[in-house]
């Protein structure tokens, strides 16, 4: 995923909670469309939140919600449900927050989902990586305080996902505080289409969406730390390229892995394992103690970067120190319930 490389500097503060807000769930997992026939296996029962993802927001506001309440109908009961809207692609925004129509039309299709007995609230995916007219920003915020004005009457929550962008100004301090908890970006330190290989997690602040830099967007919002769960991947990429060093130069866009094998049934087409392929050419990691694999492809290399217990736990402690909510898992299935559990039980031993 692309993001612009400027710099936001202030630092990340924690501030109290005010009136009507709420502490964010401590275990959350983003739940695929592609795998929610699949939940026997994974470990819902122990998460406080599910997002169900995702359900895209069309051109002119329309949203089809019909599969999304199917599906989330057949969850009812294993953990409070929320639905996660996309607006993903560039000029989306812009095209559905510009006019009021289409705001119009995206506020009656959330209110129907809010109606349902079993939806918990509606989580914003909502991401842009070029400059937004001021009109549809304007629109955006007063299309999200009618919003959280309905759902705090219907004793739902409005939930967002921040991406890790200096140029996603949507949110203002004021209309920061419509959204009950947030989903902090920490992964894509290296995405799909990447120029380099490494980490999807990182510390580093020459990175735009390392840990340091994420946090401090979100303290200039005003969020407090409580409100926020921080995105942990449970997945990796694997790319050509020209060394078995870190950071070599990519050859073309990476390959996803899965930190576990998945079963066929439900991805028949991702079948890279990173942990089994990294038992098979020799683990490496990198200064911050990244899990990675190398090995040679006739005058090339390949890297598959991903996450794991060690490398989390390491760039997470600060955080799980300063008082933020929890971990949002992404995407749930990925990993065999290897990281998840562990994970969870690592950050609640600090609280607990």
């Amino acid at each position: 995923m692309k993001v612009l490389r400027r710099r936001l500097m202030q630092a990340a503060i924690a501030l109290p909670l005010g009136i009507g807000e709420r502490a964010a769930p401590r275990a959350v997992g983003y739940l695929p469309w592609w795998m929610a026939d699949g939940t026997s296996a994974m470990p819902l029962a122990r998460l406080e939140r599910i997002v169900l993802f995702d359900a895209p927001v069309a051109a002119d506001g329309g949203l089809d919600s019909r599969e999304w309440l199917k599906r989330g109908a057949a969850l009812a009961g294993q953990a409070p449900l929320e639905i996660a809207l996309t607006l993903l692609k560039e000029g989306e925004f812009e095209r559905v927050f510009g006019p009021s129509s289409s705001r119009d039309r995206l506020y009656d299709g959330c209110s129907h989902l809010l109606e349902q007995p079993f939806v918990a609230g509606v989580h914003l995916d909502f991401e842009a990586y070029e400059d937004m007219a001021p009109a549809a920003i304007a629109g955006f915020r007063a299309w999200l305080a009618r919003l959280a004005a309905s759902a705090a009457a219907a004793g739902k929550v409005i939930s967002a996902f921040l991406p890790a962008s200096d140029a996603f100004r949507a949110f203002d301090v004021a209309s920061a505080r419509h959204i009950g908890w947030w989903v902090a970006q920490l992964y894509d330190a290296h995405w799909a289409e990447s120029p380099t290989t490494g980490p999807l997690v990182t510390r580093s602040e020459a990175n735009p969406v390392a840990i340091p830099r994420t946090r401090a967007r979100l303290a200039a919002l005003g969020v407090p730390r409580e409100r926020v769960s921080l995105s942990v991947p449970l997945y990796g990429w694997q790319w050509m390229c020209d060394s078995e060093r870190p950071g070599a130069r990519t050859r073309g866009k990476g390959r996803l892995l899965t930190f576990a094998e998945t079963p066929s049934e439900l991805m028949p087409n991702d079948r890279l394992a990173a942990s089994v392929l990294a038992a098979r050419h020799g683990l490496r990691r990198d200064r911050e103690r990244t899990p990675y694999y190398a090995h040679r492809d006739g005058t090339l290399w390949v890297q598959g970067w991903y996450e794991d217990m060690e490398s989390l736990t390491q760039k997470l402690a600060p955080e799980r120190a300063a008082g933020y909510a929890g971990l949002a898992f992404f995407p749930l299935g990925y990993d065999k319930g290897e990281i998840v559990e562990a994970l969870m039980r690592w950050w609640r031993a600090a609280t607990s």
